[in-house]
């Protein structure tokens, strides 16, 4: 399961807990054999999953036995994980503010990379243009962009976007508080489109719509300006 990856499981991990899951408490040479993994890497990794606080294991009889804790429990960690890190924030904030030579562009590659971006809109709260395609952005991001409009929404955060002609009947619009929030306009020579632009707050972000996105924010007073000149005459030249 991608998502118990992302909780930082190796493969090997994945099959023990849950063939636990499955089969209850269990010693490791029946996980060994159910797995058709060796006893040592059985072993190994079960004393991983222990650490980790998600198997449990109890002696009976001078035998070690091993039991998956209820699924619940991995909410839980991420939430403890989350607790910890948020501390840390401010003083992860002052090293990076310490820094006294900042180059103003930062890249992201990758869909986990791209989002970033998306979610550093967020964070930033303040109005947003956009100009591109949005047809074209949800091939490399599936429905997260649908995520990301109502999380915009959510935040109040008012939206001036240049949209392709493709993207005009887009149902996500007809949502009334997102319609509120966003003024758009089309122009059809967007269509597909492979570069959607992001200004806002005072940085501009670039994202690219492919299979491997990359993602570019520029802190930059020149080239914020520039973008917002760009976008201004592309307003014009768009339709309703």
């Amino acid at each position: 399961m991608q998502e118990l990856k992302e909780f930082g499981l190796s493969d090997n991990e994945i099959t023990i807990y849950l063939t636990l899951l499955k089969t209850g408490s269990s010693t490791a040479n029946r996980i060994a054999q159910i797995t058709g993994l060796k006893r040592s890497t059985t072993y190994d990794n079960l004393a991983l999953l222990v650490n980790k606080g998600i198997v449990s294991t109890v002696m009976k009889d001078k035998v070690y036995f091993y039991e998956s804790a209820n699924p619940i429990k991995i909410v839980h960690l991420l939430e403890e994980k989350k607790e910890r890190i948020e501390k840390i924030v401010p003083e992860l904030l002052k090293l990076k503010e310490s820094i006294s030579e900042k180059t103003g562009v930062t890249y992201f590659e990758g869909k986990k990379g791209v989002l970033t971006v998306l979610n550093d809109i967020l964070d930033e709260g303040k109005e947003l243009w956009f100009y591109g395609s949005r047809t074209m952005a949800l091939i490399s991001l599936k429905h997260y962009p649908e995520n990301f409009i109502q999380k915009r929404a959510e935040k109040g955060i008012k939206l001036s976007a240049i949209l392709a002609e493709e993207d005009r009947n887009d149902p996500v619009y007809e949502d009334k508080k997102i319609f509120k929030l966003s003024q758009l306009r089309f122009i059809d020579k967007f269509n597909k489109i492979d570069t959607n632009v992001f200004i806002y707050s005072d940085r501009v972000a670039f994202m690219t719509s492919n299979e491997n996105p990359v993602g570019i924010i520029i802190k930059n007073k020149e080239v914020l300006q520039q973008q917002k000149k760009i976008f201004q005459i592309i307003w014009k030249m768009s339709k309703k």
